[in-house]
């Protein structure tokens, strides 16, 4: 028994195109809205529940955004 794949040619883009201005923004614009989510679900977390994530309420956004290092 051979496994076909097919790929996945759900979008009409190349995968070299650039993507275009309108998309990019978007996409953008999503990740924004996803930030500010869980920017408002970590603030509301008491200073005992930070301490043992490795927070403090000075670093959430930064956590949140880039990551912790």
């Amino acid at each position: 028994m051979t496994a076909h794949t097919t790929p996945c040619d759900w979008t009409s883009e190349h995968p070299s195109a650039k993507p275009s201005r309108a998309k990019s923004f978007f996409a953008s614009l999503l990740r924004e809205i996803q930030i500010r989510r869980a920017l408002r679900d970590v603030s509301s977390l008491d200073e005992a529940m930070l301490h043992d994530i490795g927070l403090t309420p000075g670093n959430i956004e930064d956590a949140v955004r880039c990551g912790r290092h």
